[in-house]
């Protein structure tokens, strides 16, 4: 068990450049996507901490939901449910207000350049 452990760890690290620095989040998303326990395990593992870093945003904004974007969105499938969880188990107050929903941006990776897009289109059309 414990070889095959390291087997796996071993074939995620070949994904990179062969150190840890060199494993990008999309070698593990890919890596995840086919299967690979280490990289779901990674993913999950980073859903709970996604979940508790909400907890700690909720407990100052109290916001009815979160949006993920970005690169980490194509991941969704193996964070959210975690990142979901720890936030419901971490959350203040839950007694008096409800848990924020966590989605999953529409555009994806490219919400942020379509912003980046909006913004520039919104500051020159105001320029006429």
């Amino acid at each position: 068990m414990a070889t095959e452990r390291l087997f796996e760890a071993q074939a995620l690290l070949s994904l990179g450049d062969g150190t840890p620095e060199g494993v990008q989040g999309e070698h593990v998303t890919h890596a995840a996507e086919l299967g690979d326990p280490v990289a779901i395990e990674v993913l999950e593992r980073l859903g709970v901490w996604l979940g508790r870093g909400l907890a700690s945003l909720s407990a100052i904004l109290d916001p009815q939901i979160f949006v993920i974007g970005g690169g980490a969105s194509e991941a969704s499938e193996f964070f959210l449910p975690s990142a979901k969880a720890s936030l419901a188990d971490r959350i203040i107050g839950r007694q008096h207000r409800p848990i924020p929903q966590i989605r999953v941006a529409e555009l994806g990776n490219k919400a942020g350049i379509v912003g980046a897009a909006d913004l520039a289109r919104l500051k020159f059309s105001s320029v006429n």
